[in-house]
C-alpha cells in the first residue's frame, strides 16, 4: 500500500490532487509492466519498451538490472544511440 505521505508528497511535486497523483502513478507502473511483459517476450526491443514505458534507455538498463532481466541490444540500437550523444 502506497503511504498517504509518498501521495501527498508526489500531488505536490506535480501540482496536482492526490487522486491525479495516484492515477499518474498506477499508469506508470502499468506502462512499466506491459514494456517488461514485452520485451522479454521478444516483441518489442530495449529501446522499444523504454518509449512504451515512458522512461529513457538508461532508466532501462536500470529497471532491467533490478529485475534481472537479460539485456540485449542490437548493433544498429548501439550506433543510433551513440549518434545521439554525437549531437
Amino acid at each position: 500500500m502506497i503511504a498517504e505521505k509518498e501521495i501527498n508528497d508526489l500531488a505536490e511535486l506535480l501540482g496536482v490532487s492526490n487522486v491525479e497523483a495516484c492515477i499518474k502513478r498506477g499508469i506508470k507502473k502499468l506502462r512499466l509492466r506491459k514494456a517488461i511483459e514485452l520485451y522479454v517476450t521478444g516483441k518489442k526491443s530495449m529501446k522499444q519498451a523504454a518509449r512504451i514505458a515512458g522512461i529513457s534507455l538508461a532508466e532501462w538498463f536500470e529497471i532491467a538490472r533490478e529485475k534481472g532481466l537479460l539485456v540485449q541490444i542490437s548493433p544498429e540500437e548501439i550506433e543510433e544511440e551513440l549518434k545521439a550523444f554525437r549531437v
